[in-house]
């Protein structure tokens, strides 16, 4: 679980994330691939929901674009393979301390998170980010966690949360790829 440095919330800016997610997946083509990377531990609560997603997406979407990879508490594990994808992108889906109201989704660069050195997950996404993956944009969409305590489920407003964002994400995928044709 990551804590940002800094986050301001605003009407106008509630759904924005939305808009932006939307703009990145949109963008991406063979020769500028996304990869969406779930993390989270499985027996901790709602830190998994990035997990969560991706599993449920992994079930929905499939395309050479967009690569789907489901790092669960090791990002570690799965960082040479997103690497051997080459995605322009890299959007880490993670919950992340935010002091927001629980489910509260926000879009950020890698680069505005602030990790404490040891996390739930081992070593912090900026850190692997820009070690491993530098010559891709590294983003989170993170997620304000209601409880992190040991147990496999997620709190009633994340899981709210973490369907909105697959059939988000999923929607947008579907009808982008039925706008080019396929």
């Amino acid at each position: 679980m990551a804590e940002l440095e800094r986050i301001h919330e605003t009407p106008s800016t509630t759904d924005k994330w939305q808009v932006q997610l939307s703009d990145l997946l949109t963008s991406s083509s063979p020769t500028s691939k996304v990869a969406l990377v779930g993390v989270g531990h499985p027996f901790r609560g709602d830190d998994y929901v990035g997990s969560f997603i991706i599993k449920t997406l992994m079930n929905e979407c499939k395309g050479e674009s967009i690569g789907l990879f489901d790092a669960e508490d090791s990002v570690e594990t799965v960082i040479s393979q997103i690497a051997k994808f080459s995605p322009k992108r890299v959007l880490f889906i993670d919950a992340c301390e935010m002091n927001m109201n629980p489910g509260h989704v926000a879009l950020i660069s890698a680069a505005d998170t602030n990790y404490p050195f040891f996390t739930t997950h081992g070593i912090p996404l900026k850190l692997l980010a820009s070690q491993f993956l530098s010559d891709s944009e590294a983003l989170v969409l993170a997620i304000q966690p209601e409880h992190m305590e040991v147990g496999d489920h997620l709190s009633p407003k994340v899981n709210d949360s973490a369907v909105c964002i697959s059939s988000f994400i999923a929607t947008t995928l579907k009808e982008a790829d039925h706008a080019n044709g396929n």
